[in-house]
């Protein structure tokens, strides 16, 4: 990791917490210190150097204000652009690959009850990877987004009265906000019952978060929502941005994502999360991970050395 760039932070984006740690990143891992004992902390950076691949449990934000950017999100590349807002949800290895001066905001929001709920599901398959917001990906809702993020350094940076609660309510906006864009993206398409067809894939959604590792066909899960094939294919595409064979592939693969972090075994890990022999598992766990699932496992599990940096 190489050395942090001491830089100059305007005044009105100086931390509100001057006790405020560093960033730490121990084995891809970081432990983050947040402000004032909240689980918000939001940067405004213009450091030159990059920042080392790792993950954590909060939603990470990057906002580019000056200058572009690449980030490294899931083994996806993206090259951010002046007002790209990029989401990376929790536990995705991401890097950032930097050397040269701009200006970006940072944002680490945990909300560990969220990506649990109900209302999660239904926009869980856009944050199989990171998820780019601009004027060409989301423009029916960019510019509202953007600015609930403005709106949150505004009382972040001030230190308001009950800036931790007005900053979540505002995440909450933007996942609204995201949830409409998906909703927009069926009704461009269905002329009638738009909302029937989106209650009936959510639903399947739901039913598949508890049983992804049965074995079930497009046919079945079609016949789940009461549409019929051809119908259920291009909703359930419209609405998630997969078919439902890479929708459920990829739960799969999420699931053994955390399975991989703990001691199970990856045999049984691959029978737990519906893949019927070892080959299969790491043969697609690769495909959609560019690790082997061994390899994976050494990338989140390795205790042999302690990296810091700052941020």
């Amino acid at each position: 990791m190489p050395k942090r760039i001491l830089t100059d932070v305007p005044d009105k984006y100086q931390q509100p917490d001057e006790n405020l740690g560093d960033r730490v990143v121990r084995n891809t891992r970081e432990l983050v210190s947040y402000n004032s004992s909240s689980h918000i902390r939001i940067w405004y950076n213009n450091q030159p150097e990059g920042y080392a691949l790792h993950s954590h449990d909060a939603f990470e934000v990057f906002i580019c204000i000056q200058n572009n950017y690449e980030i490294h999100a899931n083994n996806i590349e993206y090259i951010l652009q002046e007002g790209d807002i990029l989401i990376i949800p929790p536990g995705m290895l991401h890097e950032y690959i930097n050397d040269k001066r701009g200006v970006r905001f940072i944002y680490l929001i945990e909300m560990k009850q969220f990506f649990k709920s109900r209302d999660y599901k239904a926009i869980e398959a856009l944050f199989f990877n990171a998820f780019l917001i601009n004027q060409k990906t989301c423009p029916d809702i960019y510019s509202r987004v953007y600015q609930l993020f403005m709106d949150m350094n505004s009382v972040y940076f001030t230190n308001a009265n009950f800036w931790e609660t007005i900053i979540y309510d505002k995440m909450y906006q933007v996942f609204i906000e995201i949830y409409k864009h998906s909703e927009n993206s069926v009704k461009s398409e269905e002329s009638q019952n738009t909302s029937q067809s989106i209650t009936r894939i959510n639903a399947l959604l739901r039913y598949l978060d508890i049983n992804y590792a049965e074995d079930i066909s497009t046919e079945q899960a079609a016949n789940y929502t009461g549409f019929s094939k051809y119908h259920f294919i291009r909703i359930f595409k419209l609405q998630t941005g997969y078919t439902f064979h890479d929708y459920l592939t990829l739960k799969r693969i999420k699931m053994a994502e955390k399975l991989l972090s703990t001691d199970t075994p990856i045999t049984e890990i691959a029978f737990q999360t519906g893949f019927n022999t070892l080959p299969s598992f790491c043969r697609t766990f690769k495909k959609y991970t560019n690790y082997s699932p061994s390899d994976y496992k050494k990338v989140i599990q390795n205790n042999s050395s302690t990296n810091h940096t700052n941020l």
